[in-house]
């Protein structure tokens, strides 16, 4: 009896959890899609095909919040389910402990971090930045869409350009081109570049690092560390070149890196990388380990939350899970504003969420027990 109690009990809340994940991750991903369709399919002019292959890529970068929200999910409405329907009392009579009722649960969410670990730290990364040379490689493959006029063209990261209008000989006028901190978008512009008119190359290669363009009525500036402005004025200047490359000295992003790539860094960094610049990385190999624990810590919380709730309605369960689920993401997110501030504070704040979970679980276990 109390093996077929756990192979039902596994079926239920593993097909529950597909369920959900599937749900909640066709959600982000299609409104991820939505959210960019206009730049990738008219801007870009990308093909279905690569509208596809997009999708997948952000896949595993979804489903590193969405497998710990559905299994959550998937807890909270088997487990009400089961109270609700007096199952659980049931085995109770038998003499099964509330722990042993839940032993299965549980394991499934230890398997279910271990599978976030990976994700969290080696495949989500590779994605992301698999994401990010797509969009590149296909900017490349057709450089000329990046001198459509009417349109802010955001591309390339630390550029921005717009075009007023275009000739019907293909020069344009109204050229304006502005360097940004990635980093700080609401700063000042690195460097701005104005041209009442400009010519480009009769034909632009695909594949090309950049495009030499002829600046007519050309006006530019340029802000220093010290935020003075240098500024000039150029009757014509030939050839101006438009970097269609990124900075190869332009440090990585923590996310777009693996853990064992952040290790690498970490244990020989470069000499311009500060103290602060390496608490990045830290920080963020930290915060997925971390965040992989979430799983069985949400499990810790969903099962004797789901029999002291009683529910059956399944909009009452994910009610609960989107509660839970928000206070323990909130957590990271508060973790993550803290870290400039005070990083030994950030990195005790990501384990913060799992150690609530897990001593809120035993009480919540203890009394679910004694109320039984």
């Amino acid at each position: 009896m109390i093996r077929k109690f756990d192979s039902y009990l596994i079926r239920q809340v593993l097909a529950t959890t597909i369920f959900a994940v599937v749900l909640l991750n066709g959600v982000l991903v299609f409104g991820n899609i939505f959210k960019q369709i206009h730049e990738i399919l008219v801007e870009r002019g990308a093909g279905i095909s690569f509208l596809w292959i997009f999708s997948i890529q952000l896949l595993p970068v979804s489903l590193v919040y969405t497998i710990p929200w559905g299994f959550l999910a998937a807890v909270l409405l088997v487990f009400g389910r089961l109270s609700g329907d007096q199952e659980i009392n049931a085995l109770r009579s038998s003499g099964m402990s509330l722990v042993r009722i839940a032993a299965p649960v549980i394991l499934i969410g230890l398997t279910l971090s271990i599978l976030c670990l990976w994700l969290n730290a080696t495949i989500s990364p590779r994605s992301k930045g698999n994401l990010k040379q797509m969009l590149y490689n296909e900017l490349k493959s057709d450089p000329n869409r990046l001198l459509d006029p009417s349109v802010v063209q955001s591309r390339l990261k630390g550029q921005r350009i717009y075009i007023e209008e275009r000739d019907e000989d293909n020069s344009l006028r109204g050229f304006h081109f502005y360097q940004i901190d990635d980093e700080n978008p609401g700063a000042l512009p690195l460097a701005y570049v104005y041209a009442d008119h400009v010519v480009p190359p009769a034909e632009i290669i695909p594949g090309s690092d950049r495009i030499d363009l002829r600046l007519t009525g050309a006006y530019l500036e340029k802000y220093n560390r010290d935020a003075t402005l240098q500024s000039a004025w150029a009757d014509k200047i030939e050839p101006w070149a438009l970097p269609l490359q990124e900075d190869e000295k332009r440090r990585p992003k923590p996310k777009h890196l693996d853990n064992s790539q952040i290790a690498e860094l970490l244990n020989d960094p470069p000499k311009e990388f500060d103290q602060q610049t390496l608490n990045k990385y830290s920080f963020e190999a930290i915060r997925r380990y971390s965040f992989s624990l979430a799983p069985l810590a949400l499990c810790l919380v969903g099962i004797p939350l789901a029999l002291t709730s009683r529910r059956k309605e399944s909009s009452a369960g994910i009610g609960l899970s989107l509660l839970v689920a928000f206070c323990y993401f909130l957590f990271t997110i508060l973790a993550k504003e803290m870290q400039s501030a005070n990083f030994e504070a950030s990195l005790a704040s990501l384990w913060l969420p799992n150690i609530i979970c897990l001593g809120l679980g035993i009480i919540l276990f203890q009394r679910a027990a004694r109320s039984a």
